[in-house]
């Protein structure tokens, strides 16, 4: 038993020209010069057997139409018993493509009579023609039609034969133009579609070259946009937006690891020449192993905080950061904050006052480490343990703002734009830097936290007379 099995998805496209398969791997260029070539070869085809099917029926029809009224016009005239003669019936019939026979009819046979006018014998048909085809006779072709028609007890067929060879030339002539059309429309249909997919996918293949020549060390390449506004234009856009953002990230990232390593490269440094010391002579001397310790320790300290701020601004960058927010006080945030420092070793005097709403909506911990930075910053660049740090939680304009005002040493005002950034030192001559270790990432931190509460900040500060910082949030609803 012969087994079937399902091909439906086997069937080639176009006669089997392409298939589904071959179409897959085909490029754009091919699937857009092949699917227009395909679209205007299928509606010429369509089109042009629509044309040359009406051409033909057109023809035929009032061919059928002459015939049949010949007919009866002769039917008519033998009906009324005019004399059957061969010149009454060239009156009745001024068209030369007509030939009419008339042959009386006995007993159902015909008896063929040259007087009555038949033309053709039924010797040169290889068939009896039914009314409405074609015969040919002595190498001519023609339509047929036929009639009876009754006078005085007798009948007459009535057959009438149109010369169908103009006709059939045109016809002929037609479907020779026909098939031309549609090999050189094909053709034709093709190349246009190659030109058309050419120029269509011109900024395509510029946006394929342009890429090819971006590299890490090369991003300020771009695309030349010209033309309509479309959606190549528009990927175009898109694509430049994406290149420019990817060189603003990766010259950030350059800097952050070059700042990264250079923040590094100090206490590496500090923590491996006190180890050399206490390899060679330290392990005997008490100060110098003192010495060495307590400086492997602060430069510890100081990496470690330096790392755990690397982390945390990379899982900020990349949205890893869990916020959860809920109401707080920041009055009650900030008593906490300086009743924390008062256990360090060195502690200015902290001046806490607050009036009004001090409600936010806020992440505790994250609320809690941006004062850390701002009150930490206040003391670490204090001139002395004498200056004095005010902290004032107060409402204005509808905000909950928070001051922190210190008698530092202040920022040049050349610095002010700049202190956000990361890794970012003022002049150590003028920010006394030997006694004010740091990481440089605090207030990047600072200004994402802010960032992400939807808050203001203001900085005031003037080189050797302190800073001020007003942060505003909006209040709980």
């Amino acid at each position: 038993m012969q087994k079937t099995s399902n091909a439906s998805a086997k069937i080639p496209l176009f006669g089997g020209l392409v298939s589904p398969s071959r179409l897959k791997l085909m490029t754009i260029g091919g699937k857009i010069t092949f699917m227009y070539a395909g679209i205007f070869s299928i509606v010429l085809i369509i089109g042009g057997s629509v044309i040359f099917v009406n051409v033909t029926y057109t023809y035929k029809w009032y061919c059928q139409r002459e015939l049949s009224q010949t007919a009866s016009k002769v039917a008519e005239y033998i009906e009324a018993g005019n004399p059957i003669t061969e010149k009454a019936i060239k009156e009745l019939n001024p068209n030369k493509a007509v030939q009419i026979g008339i042959t009386e009819m006995d007993s159902l046979k015909l008896r063929f009579s040259r007087s009555l006018l038949f033309p053709f014998s039924m010797d040169v048909y290889t068939y009896d023609p039914k009314p409405g085809q074609y015969v040919v006779v002595q190498a001519v072709k023609y339509l047929f039609d036929e009639k009876v028609a009754s006078y005085a007890g007798r009948q007459y067929l009535i057959r009438v034969y149109r010369n169908y060879d103009r006709e059939n030339r045109i016809i002929n002539m037609i479907t020779t133009i026909y098939a031309l059309t549609i090999i050189f429309g094909v053709i034709g249909s093709y190349l246009l579609g190659k030109t058309i997919s050419r120029v269509t996918l011109r900024p395509i293949r510029r946006i394929i070259q342009t890429a090819e020549h971006i590299g890490i060390e090369d991003l300020s390449r771009r695309i030349e946009m010209n033309g309509p506004d479309d959606e190549i234009k528009e990927l175009a856009v898109t694509f430049n937006d994406m290149i420019s953002r990817l060189e603003i990230s990766f010259r950030r990232q350059k800097q952050f690891v070059a700042d990264a390593s250079h923040e590094l490269r100090t206490p590496i440094s500090v923590i491996q020449g006190y180890a050399n010391l206490l390899d060679r002579w330290g392990k005997n001397d008490v100060s110098v192993l003192q010495e060495s310790i307590d400086s492997i320790k602060a430069e510890t300290e100081h990496m470690g905080q330096l790392v755990k701020r690397l982390l945390f601004m990379a899982k900020a960058e990349q949205n890893k950061v869990q916020i959860t927010k809920q109401p707080l006080q920041l009055g009650q945030i900030v008593e906490e904050i300086i009743k924390e420092m008062g256990l360090t070793e060195r502690s200015n005097a902290v001046a806490l006052t607050t009036s009004g709403t001090d409600l936010i909506e806020g992440d505790y911990d994250l609320i809690k480490q941006l004062f850390w930075i701002f009150t930490e910053n206040a003391v670490k660049y204090s001139k002395s343990s004498d200056d004095h740090i005010w902290i004032d939680v107060y409402n204005e304009k509808s905000q909950v703002c928070v001051r922190i005002k210190d008698e530092g040493i202040g920022i040049s005002q050349e610095d002010l734009p700049y202190i956000f950034e990361r890794f970012y030192r003022a002049d150590k001559s003028r920010t006394n830097q030997s006694q004010a270790p740091g990481t440089g990432l605090g207030l990047s931190i600072a200004a994402w936290i802010i960032k992400m509460h939807d808050a203001a900040i203001n900085v005031e500060s003037e080189l050797g007379r302190g800073t001020q910082i007003i942060v505003q949030f909006k209040p709980v609803d």
